[in-house]
């Protein structure tokens, strides 16, 4: 089976991704910069990890998103009330169906998990039900989406990470840009919490 996978850098896309390894052969990583705060961060994150386990990486732009109203699309470094993008995830994985097809690919993964679920509603099992429905029928090979990290919450993603000999400063997490994370912003309190709960020692080094 191939795959195509959408890849952010963060802790959820790339564990996903190389759980997908051991059923599926990565044709293509795509990381997406829609004008997000942490855009070139997340783009440097993807590139390495790709470089590590020789996956071939593209970036695609999608500059139109900047008239889209965002918290995570104003630049600067006020606080992030509200990091939902309006269909973000739905427009991701579209163009990453265009690719699987292309590329006779049949599966898009992504990096979605129980934990996330109950705040964004489009990294849920019933989305992903909804959306592969729809791409039954969009694409001719039947593309469907999959996380392997679906039924997981931070803390299994973290030791699932850690079993894997995933060197988490290789990762970016963080919704700012900048040259370390914040600390500050939900994904990084939520990870720093996820790290202590694991029982594993979180560093300022990591930058997941």
């Amino acid at each position: 089976m191939k795959a195509v996978a959408l890849l952010s850098g963060g802790l959820d896309s790339v564990v996903s991704m190389l759980l997908a390894r051991k059923e599926a052969e990565i044709k293509l990583a795509i990381t997406v910069d829609y004008g997000q705060r942490a855009r070139i961060n997340e783009i440097k994150a993807s590139q390495n990890i790709c470089r590590i386990y020789g996956i071939k990486h593209e970036v695609i732009e999608l500059p139109f998103m900047s008239k889209i109203h965002s918290d995570l699309l104003k630049q600067g470094s006020m606080p992030i009330a509200n990091p939902w993008v309006p269909n973000r995830n739905g427009l991701f994985i579209n163009l990453a169906a265009c690719y699987a097809e292309s590329l006779k690919a049949q599966l898009v993964i992504c990096g979605f998990n129980r934990e996330e679920a109950f705040n964004f509603p489009d990294n849920s099992e019933e989305y992903v039900e909804s959306v592969n429905r729809a791409l039954y029928y969009s694409t001719t090979n039947h593309v469907q989406v999959k996380s392997f990290v679906q039924d997981m919450d931070k803390i299994d993603i973290i030791r699932t990470a850690a079993d894997m000999g995933l060197d988490f400063r290789y990762l970016w997490s963080c919704y700012q840009g900048g040259e370390k994370p914040c600390g500050k912003c939900s994904s990084c309190l939520r990870n720093i919490e996820a790290f202590m709960k694991a029982g594993i020692e979180y560093s300022e080094d990591f930058i997941c």
